[in-house]
């Protein structure tokens, strides 16, 4: 349930971080829970010009805690007189080739994910996930290094920026970023190859590093990229149920991926939208188009307002089950995979709408922490910023977790012993389920995933929704 019965208060999935947290003391108190000292040398500390990467680290991390939102903003601020270091010293941090970003978010994910297992209360039926989601990255300088016109699916235009692939880990109560690459997109036109004329700003890298790797990275397909996060996920030990992703990711080589892991059983559920793969059913060879044709009357959920059907298939040899759904009578069909066969319609539902708190994570680091509002032309500085913000959320999360979602724990000074809301997986399921209803009343034949992914990325339309759920609301006390 949602903290409020009241599901009108969707405002709940966005400003989950109260402004108290916004402070100095608070990510100062979080880097000592964190051991931070520790993982600094554990990264053996280079030093720019005398000053020590822990200080200098920190100094970024802190930023938005301290109202500012560049590494110029600081130094031009009153907080300069505090600080021995010039903008060049943060600049050539960032800029550096020889740091491994990566690991870096690594080291903060896995110490995370330790302080919450030890802490607090665990929900032991938990479903654990692994998230795939993109996201667009806008971007305003066309010298920006590896920069390239990218599609936005949500404003149906080009834009420039970045197309940020991100995986994360749901534990059953928060989301934590694990990992993430940065693309660009390659177009038709040989002499715009990526929507631009002017060159690009060039950086000279060494094979071999960090930096060569991660530029090589951007023009890799984000399939590669996915499955590569995948695999570092399991290589550190992750325990998961199931990977969630759209359609954009859904595909042989996942569902592969996920079956070649030995030491623990993983599913994959996602949306399909490929309309010429055959998959092997009745004796035969055919499109998820003619299975359903071939599936004859739907059934239909109540609690959802869905009708659904479901068969038993193959793909490539795996067994998989597909799901058939749709929003009213007139709505268009909308494919379900999943490589667990035991699954009900009703629970890989409930299961795969748990990935929406990835994009509950997108709008939270785009409002908050700036997430890709770096405007430097070198892409190792791109790659930097992107780790800072993620490690910035990893610790708003945990102090939002502990002071909200559990009643133990001394993680953090400021931890209120009785304070116990809904964890964040229930109160989407309680917001998703309210939606589809008031959609399915208002509506016919509206695509209810693309409603409800531009409420969470359009101001206007989380107003709009807002305004109507109240209106409901209160026809309801009325009555």
């Amino acid at each position: 349930m949602l903290q409020s019965k009241d599901i009108n208060k969707i405002a709940e999935l966005k400003n989950g971080f109260t402004p108290r947290w916004l402070e100095p003391d608070f990510i100062l108190g979080s880097l000592k829970c964190f051991s931070f000292s520790g993982l600094c040398k554990c990264l053996n500390p280079m030093k720019q010009r005398g000053y020590s990467f822990k200080s200098i680290f920190s100094c970024l991390i802190c930023l938005p805690f301290l109202g500012l939102k560049t590494v110029n903003s600081l130094t031009g601020s009153v907080l300069a007189n505090h600080l021995e270091a010039s903008k060049d010293t943060f600049y050539r941090f960032k800029n550096n080739t020889g740091i491994c970003w990566r690991m870096i978010l690594w080291l903060f994910c896995m110490k995370c994910i330790k302080l919450a297992e030890a802490s607090g209360e665990r929900v032991s039926d938990a479903v654990k996930c692994l998230i795939v989601e993109d996201s667009n990255l806008l971007k305003t300088g066309r010298y920006i290094e590896k920069i390239s016109r990218v599609w936005d699916h949500v404003s149906n235009r080009c834009i420039l920026g970045y197309k940020l692939l991100a995986m994360g880990y749901w534990d059953g109560t928060s989301f934590i970023p694990l990992d993430f690459s940065l693309h660009r997109e390659r177009g038709k036109n040989a002499d715009k190859p990526f929507g631009l004329k002017k060159k690009e700003y060039r950086k000279k890298r060494e094979k071999g590093t960090h930096s060569w790797d991660r530029a090589r990275e951007v023009d890799s397909t984000k399939i590669e990229s996915a499955i590569k996060m995948f695999w570092r996920a399991i290589s550190q030990g992750i325990k998961v149920d199931y990977i969630l992703m759209d359609s954009w990711f859904t595909c042989e080589a996942f569902i592969s991926a996920v079956h070649r892991v030995k030491k623990q059983t993983i599913h994959l559920i996602g949306m399909y939208k490929t309309p010429r793969t055959k998959f092997d059913y009745s004796d035969q060879k055919l499109t998820h188009s003619q299975i359903r044709n071939m599936l004859g009357k739907e059934k239909r959920c109540r609690k959802l307002r869905l009708y659904y059907k479901e068969a038993l298939v193959g793909y490539n040899g795996t067994p998989i089950k597909m799901f058939f759904s749709r929003q009213g009578k007139n709505g268009k069909w909308k494919v379900f995979i999943t490589t667990n066969t035991e699954l009900s319609f009703i629970r890989m539902i409930e299961i795969y709408q748990i990935r929406w708190s990835v994009e509950v994570f997108f709008k939270e680091a785009k409002q908050l922490l700036g997430l890709g509002k770096c405007q430097s032309n070198d892409f190792d500085a791109q790659i930097a910023d992107t780790t800072i913000t993620m490690i910035q959320h990893i610790l708003l999360t945990l102090k939002y977790r502990f002071e909200h979602y559990e009643s133990k724990g001394a993680l953090f000074d400021q931890v209120r012993e009785g304070v116990i809301q809904s964890r964040l997986n229930e109160r989407l399921w309680e917001l998703f389920i309210e939606l589809l209803r008031l959609i399915d009343a208002l509506f016919d034949g509206i695509d209810e995933m693309d409603i409800l992914e531009k409420i969470l990325n359009d101001e206007k339309a989380y107003e709009m929704i807002n305004r109507l759920l109240q209106n409901e609301l209160e026809m309801k006390n009325a009555a």
